[in-house]
């Protein structure tokens, strides 16, 4: 089954991916199962763990955005918010 993988501008700007994929109405990103392909894990839920994110099936991922009350919350790691910092300076 394909899976879509809501996480925060931040995690996607360091992959390279906010220009390319679409956003949820709450301002995240909405990733695709292969941009995590670069990131450690044994499983796609160990990837998606790793970034903070969220696993969505497709009927989540056009509801998140579309605009729902009770959004699914994602987070940014703290190597995430480093390697951002890293790279803006």
């Amino acid at each position: 089954m394909a899976y879509y993988i809501k996480c925060t501008t931040r995690v996607s700007d360091v992959l390279g991916m906010t220009a390319e994929r679409n956003r949820t109405a709450d301002g995240n990103v909405l990733l695709w199962q292969a941009d995590l392909n670069s990131i450690e894990g044994n499983t796609l839920l160990d990837r998606v763990n790793k970034v903070g994110g969220a696993l969505l099936t497709p009927e989540q991922a056009k509801a998140e955005t579309d605009g729902i009350e009770n959004p699914i919350e994602v987070t940014t790691p703290e190597e995430y918010l480093l390697k951002e910092e890293e790279t803006t300076v």
